[in-house]
Formats: structure tokens, C-alpha cells, sequence
């Protein structure tokens, strides 16, 4: 004989309770992260100017006075506001521009795949419709690197000099220990999962609430002085995060159009290659896969440097990845010798 339980109507009243409770507290969450966000976007206007670049607005940022112009491309990730005190110095010497790619900062997002070919073509077509005349002096930190190379390559009449903050390498996989090979995979499957979580905070509102939820290794690469308005950004719009998950998705796919465009030669132009001097340890490797890692690196920017006649390797003795924050007047000081060695006497 089976015998039927029947529920107490406590016990139902409770889970019904939960339920509205939940969906009361969702509701609120929206409503007023919805607000919260509206104010984090009035609070933190775009400093430039946002430019149709066709069918959607790049936003660029450009001060000082002064030939030739300095063009900053950010590493992967990266936006305008991560370079605002190296901006700030170099303007005082010549005229200098910060941008952000399709969907970072505050540019729109681009209805185009994001190829390295498209970025590029981006960023082209907004200079040229922003009234940015060339000489160019091009500067491009980690993935900034090979862009900033790929700029060279399709437009080298506008492109007078260039400084690669420790660039990446569109082979530095290729020649990588098997050790590296396997993990980098597994690096951006974790990396996605966090951004998607991220984004699902944003969405909701919740870092537009709650300020101190949001990770303080996201600010970690940010310029200090810059964090409140990285995080207040970032925190009003997915866009911003969505995009960040797009480059590095396509990491290797702009590696492989750089492979298939074969720079090997930048023409005669004064070229500065600044290389991190600390040793970066892996995390998931041994010291000696790092160390080996490294080596791979370290021959890589030899053989960037020699990509031009002109070219010269400095090594930033202090520093990690992010050269222009650990030694911002390094970067500074490369960028205004580049500059005087193209700048009309």
C-alpha cells in the first residue's frame, strides 16, 4: 500500500515565500542597478571624441601640440584611460592620441569580426575622419605590438617611427615549451569563465551597486590615479568586459593573420623595443618552463629590434609586463627620442 504524503501548508508557505522574496530582490537589484549605471555613465563622460568610423563610433582622445602625432595602441584588453599619465607627459612635447577599439572604453561596439586586419582598418579609417594627419609615431604595448606592426605594414607611408612596449610575438606560441603550449588553452577557458561572471555583475547592476564586489586584480593593470573611473566605466556597461572576452578569444587568430602578413622588415624607421626585465613566473609551470618561456621572449624581441636598421633594444631592468607603469619615464623617454629623431629640424 502506498501511502501519500501530503505537504504541510507551512512547509509551502515557506518555499513560496523564498520565491517571492528571490524574485523581489532580483527585481530590486535591476531597477536600481539600472539607475546606478545611468549615473556611472553621466558621472564619466568620454574625455575625446567619439568618431563614425561606419556604422559604429570609435572613441579618440587626443592632446598636446606638435609633428609627428603619437599614436598609443593598447595591449589586449587594454583601453585609452590605462595610458592617461604617459599621455599626459608626452603632450607636453608633441601632439599624442589615445583610442579605444570597437567596444572598449567608450567606443561602440563594431559589427565587424574582430580580425587584426578589422582593428587595424579601425583604427585607420578614425584618424583619418577625426583630422589625425600623419607623421605617425606608433606605440604598442603587448597585443598593441603586433597591431601597431600591422599598421606599418598596410599603411607605411603614414608611419614615421615606432616604440613596442614588451610586445607580443605573433610566434612566441609556436616556439613555446610543450608546458606552455597546453596551459595557454586552459588560461583562456579560466580567463572567459571569470570575464562571463563579470559580466553578469555588470548586467545586473551589482558593481554599480556594490563598488567594493568588484575585483581589485581587474584594477591591477590600471594607472592608480585611473582606477575610479576604469571601475566606474567598466561597471556601467558589459560592453566593455564583453569585449575584453573577445580579445582574448581571438588572441591566436591575430596571431595567425600576423603570421600569414610575414612582417619581417619595418623599413628604416627609428624603432625602440622595450623589453621587461623581471623574471615572470608562470603560475601552473615550474621556474624552468618560466625561465625557458623567457629565453623564447627575449629572442623574439631581438629579432623585432632587427626588423628595422635604425631599431634599438632597451630592457627595463624594474619592471614586469607593464613597463609604462613600473617605468613610466622609460616609455616616456623612448617616445620622445623616437619623436626628435623623426621631427622635421
Amino acid at each position: 500500500m502506498i501511502r501519500i504524503v501530503k505537504q504541510s501548508p507551512f512547509v509551502g508557505g515557506i518555499v513560496v515565500s523564498i520565491v517571492l522574496f528571490a524574485t523581489l530582490l532580483i527585481g530590486w537589484v535591476w531597477l536600481f542597478g539600472a539607475k546606478a549605471k545611468a549615473k556611472l555613465t553621466a558621472k564619466y563622460p568620454p574625455p575625446g571624441q567619439l568618431v563614425n568610423v561606419g556604422g559604429y563610433r570609435l572613441h579618440i582622445n587626443c592632446q598636446g601640440q606638435g609633428s609627428p602625432t603619437v599614436v598609443i595602441e593598447p595591449g589586449n584588453g587594454d583601453f585609452s584611460l590605462c595610458w592617461s599619465p604617459i599621455q599626459r607627459e608626452v603632450a607636453k612635447f608633441t601632439r599624442v592620441c589615445t583610442y579605444d577599439r570597437a567596444g572598449l572604453g567608450w567606443s561602440d561596439c563594431s559589427p565587424r569580426p574582430r580580425t587584426a586586419h578589422n582593428l587595424v582598418e579601425g583604427l585607420h579609417t578614425l584618424l583619418a575622419r577625426s583630422g589625425v594627419e600623419p607623421p605617425f609615431v606608433l606605440v604598442g604595448h603587448s597585443l598593441g605590438g603586433p597591431l601597431a606592426r600591422l599598421y606599418a605594414h598596410e599603411h607605411p607611408d603614414q608611419v614615421a617611427g615606432m616604440v613596442l612596449v614588451d610586445p607580443a610575438h605573433e610566434e612566441e606560441f609556436l616556439r613555446a615549451p610543450e608546458a606552455v603550449k597546453r596551459l595557454q588553452p586552459k588560461s583562456v577557458k579560466m580567463m572567459n569563465g571569470i570575464l562571463r561572471l563579470m559580466q553578469v555583475a555588470i548586467t545586473t547592476g551589482v558593481f554599480a551597486l556594490l563598488p567594493r564586489l568588484y575585483p581589485r586584480q581587474a584594477l591591477s593593470m590600471v594607472p592608480e590615479e585611473a582606477r575610479e573611473t576604469y571601475r566606474g566605466l567598466t561597471s556601467a556597461d558589459a560592453k566593455c568586459v564583453a569585449a575584453i572576452r573577445e580579445e582574448y578569444g581571438a588572441y591566436e587568430d591575430h596571431f595567425a593573420a600576423m603570421r600569414a602578413a610575414h612582417i619581417t622588415a619595418l623599413g628604416d624607421i627609428p624603432l625602440i623595443v622595450l623589453s621587461h626585465g623581471k623574471t615572470q613566473q608562470i603560475p601552473g609551470l615550474s621556474a624552468e618552463v618560466s625561465r625557458e618561456f623567457e629565453q623564447i621572449s627575449d629572442q623574439l624581441h631581438v629579432e623585432l629590434t632587427a626588423q628595422s636598421p635604425n631599431g634599438k633594444r632597451i630592457i627595463a631592468e624594474q619592471s614586469g609586463h607593464y613597463i609604462q607603469l613600473d617605468q613610466p619615464d622609460l616609455v616616456i623617454d623612448a617616445i620622445r627620442e623616437v619623436v626628435e629623431a623623426v621631427r622635421p629640424i
